[in-house]
């Protein structure tokens, strides 16, 4: 364990590599997707499928959101181990030592606190909703509690950079939700809902009711999604060279082609499949029958198109994962030839002194602190992490300098 000087610099040029720590990366994953599976059957149950099919689906719907709420715990205590390990620079075996530091004495570990409580709340909300009376209103109490949980992560990463409940954070959270809810019906649908669809005794034309609503859920969320994608781009990374040059701006890219791809399939299931499977559905008197066998072309072709999709969602949120773990351009402006980063101390009571970092020129200028380092950069007094503070992390809690 090294010992903290009152003033510790490190280059700048380090900061700007992407950390290649795949464990952490795959907590990440591992969290976004649990909260898309979560979000997902919600969606579907209170937005997606019509009355007169809830019979037929809801009861499967909330045995797969338990489980998917499983998941997001089991996630979430994940993730604490996690951030504390990337905090700490420890082992696992010192993972007990450091796991109520980081609790009581980070934003991250009061933030995390917060999405306890609302697992408990999300907990009781499911419970309720086993009763079928009150099912769609634990729904969208359930979905409501997932919503908050979702922007716990966006006050613990790039967007906290700017202070809480800064417009960064709303823009993350509002980004996160739309692509849950869009991700999540997918895989929901592709998962759940189309391999029973043909096999359970629902009328032509409420099947096509179901599936234009789905195709409704989703142009609604990606609207949502790339109206707030392109401000966060705009503001993480800030122009075009930097979206070529850095390694941040080359994953974007990556997660940019993949979810490309996605709202191509999603537009061709719009405005090709599901055109046909209604125009194959006659409704003499207001009741439903079919013109063509429902074993083959247009929901056949639906269905096989949106098991693509979620394959390149899937894809697109591990892309989004990586990001969360490297520094955006923009965090970099001011990171020039004799570029330093210079840390400072601050005695807390109970033994404990919190990191400061801020950023100087070769003229001894302060440029913009680095205010997640305060954030995050909690150490045992006159200790720091192997390697010296300047692995501490910083910008999401997650990159180092």
């Amino acid at each position: 364990m090294a010992t903290i000087p009152k003033d510790i610099t490190c280059s700048g040029s380090t900061a700007r590599r992407m950390p290649a720590h795949l464990p952490y990366i795959a907590v990440s994953a591992f969290d976004i997707i649990a909260l898309v599976l979560v979000i997902g059957p919600l969606a579907t149950t209170l937005w997606i499928i019509p009355k007169e099919a809830r019979k037929a689906f809801e009861n499967r719907l909330w045995r797969f959101t338990g489980a998917a709420l499983a998941t997001l715990t089991l996630s979430s205590m994940t993730l604490l181990v996690g951030r504390t390990l990337e905090m700490s620079r420890q082992g696992l075996s010192e993972v007990a030592h450091w796991l109520p530091l980081v609790v009581r004495e980070t934003p991250f570990g009061r933030v995390w606190l917060v999405r306890l409580i609302l697992l408990v709340l999300a907990w009781a909300a499911w419970s309720i909703g086993r009763d079928l009376e009150w099912r769609r209103v634990a729904a969208s109490w359930l979905f409501a509690a997932v919503a908050v949980i979702a922007f716990t992560r966006s006050a613990t990463g790039h967007p906290a950079d700017q202070g809480s409940w800064a417009a960064p954070e709303w823009v993350d959270w509002a980004h996160l939700v739309a692509v849950s809810v869009w991700a999540g019906v997918v895989f929901t649908m592709s998962g759940m809902i189309f391999p029973r669809l043909r096999q359970e005794r629902i009328p032509p034309s409420v099947r096509a009711d179901l599936i234009t609503r789905l195709s409704s859920v989703a142009t609604v969320a990606l609207i949502g999604i790339l109206s707030t994608g392109i401000l966060s781009a705009y503001h993480y990374v800030g122009s075009w060279a930097a979206l070529r040059d850095s390694s941040y701006g080359h994953i974007l890219l990556v997660k940019l082609a993949l979810v490309a791809v996605a709202v191509a399939l999603g537009a061709a299931n719009r405005f090709l499949f599901v055109p046909r499977i209604r125009a194959a559905v006659v409704t003499p008197g207001g009741r439903g029958t079919t013109a063509y066998d429902p074993g083959e072309t247009p929901l056949k072709l639906l269905t096989q198109s949106v098991g693509i999709e979620t394959l390149f969602l899937l894809a697109a949120l591990v892309a989004a994962a990586i990001l969360l773990h490297g520094m955006p351009p923009r965090e970099m402006d001011h990171a020039i030839a004799g570029t330093t980063a210079q840390a400072s101390r601050t005695a807390r009571p109970g033994g404990v002194q919190r990191v400061s970092m801020r950023r100087i020129d070769a003229h001894q200028s302060s440029l913009r602190s680095l205010r997640s380092t305060a954030r995050y950069g909690v150490l045992p007094t006159q200790t720091a992490p192997p390697g010296g503070l300047c692995r501490s992390w910083v910008g999401s809690g997650e990159t180092s300098l």
